[in-house]
């Protein structure tokens, strides 16, 4: 990272620390919602990273998104940062300007017979934090971004195992806002989606690793702190070498985003999304195990930080993508390209 981006993280760090703590979550996953700090990201403008400074953003890349959905995960912040990344950048893509509001992103490609004309009916499932949405964007099978109005819309509330709000939203004849062709595949959103939840999972991962080398370091057993016993080290090196590797891939999968694109004539960034979000979803078994091994009971309670990381790990895993189907598209793409030219392929 460069010198603003370091600052960028290091202002970010702050800030959500002194936002976020236990207790806070704890009320969160109660009330969903907190219009106050909301509003206070909004003003930094963490939802507009990749919106261009003619839009009002910070004109920001791919590794700023980085950035700041990493921060999110390591902070388990309880509010859908990376979905508003997501949705300013899709519809300056469109060549839409960028909406006020929370957005609602739609993880599935939309049939697009379900939004002719001017109206929309169908329903999305597992839509992020749906039923605090003003307006909801998604890709339909024609490639074209769609933006929907909350207007004769239907809410089933539902939740992951973090309780972050997973709702089923029902479109009955709603208002389209706008929409436009786009030059990304049907299933953009879940490609990208796949990055951001990528970028969060690295950042709980970070949290994860730092709790445990603080909790291991003061607690003692047998007259000495948990941290000198050798069985400890070997599973702090693992954790820390399995957040590293979800940290590097899922940063470098951003800098192929933003050096490629997503819909690129020849090599596009695919193979580094996949890859990324492939290995993310891998690490959350050794990552949330040993981060409770070595914290025993008490990292199951209210009372520690370590479940609200590792609730949010289990649930990030599955969403956009398991491991299995991003391991799936790899698979395809090395016997596609066959022995002879396959490093070739990964090295260009």
């Amino acid at each position: 990272m460069n010198e603003a981006q370091t600052i960028l993280d290091d202002s970010l760090s702050r800030f959500f620390a002194d936002s976020i703590d236990r207790e806070y979550l704890t009320r969160l996953e109660e009330i969903s919602w907190d219009d106050a700090l909301w509003s206070r990201c909004i003003e930094q403008g963490l939802g507009l990273v990749l919106v261009s400074e003619t839009q009002g953003g910070m004109g920001g890349s791919w590794l700023e998104a980085f950035i700041v959905a990493r921060a999110c995960g390591r902070y388990a912040v309880p509010l859908p940062i990376p979905e508003q990344i997501l949705a300013g950048w899709l519809t300056e893509t469109a060549g839409l300007a960028p909406r006020a509001g929370v957005a609602g992103i739609l993880p599935e490609v939309i049939a697009t017979a379900a939004v002719a004309g001017d109206r929309a009916t169908f329903t999305a499932e597992r839509v992020p934090w749906g039923r605090h949405a003003e307006h909801f964007i998604g890709l339909t099978t024609d490639s074209e971004l769609v933006v929907l109005d909350r207007a004769n819309t239907k809410a089933i509330t539902e939740a992951n195992l973090a309780r972050e709000p997973r709702d089923k939203i029902s479109f009955e004849a709603t208002p389209i806002l706008a929409r436009a062709k786009v030059a990304l595949p049907a299933s953009g959103v879940r490609w990208l989606g796949a990055l951001l939840r990528s970028a969060q999972i690295a950042g709980a991962a970070t949290a994860c690793l730092e709790l445990s080398v603080k909790y291991t370091s003061e607690r003692e057993q047998f007259g000495r702190a948990l941290s000198q016993f050798q069985a400890i080290q070997q599973q702090l090196a693992e954790l820390a070498g399995a957040m590293a590797s979800v940290d590097t891939i899922a940063m470098a999968a951003c800098l192929a985003l933003d050096e490629r694109g997503l819909a690129s004539a020849g090599r596009d960034a695919k193979f580094e999304i996949a890859s990324a979000k492939c290995r993310a979803s891998e690490a959350v078994e050794p990552i949330t195990r040993i981060s409770h091994q070595v914290h025993g009971a008490i990292g199951f309670t209210y009372e520690y930080d370590l479940q609200f990381l590792t609730r949010r790990l289990w649930s990030w895993r599955a969403e956009f993508g398991a491991n299995g189907e991003w391991g799936e598209y790899l698979g395809q793409v090395a016997l596609q390209e066959g022995g002879d030219n396959l490093w070739r392929y990964l090295t260009a």
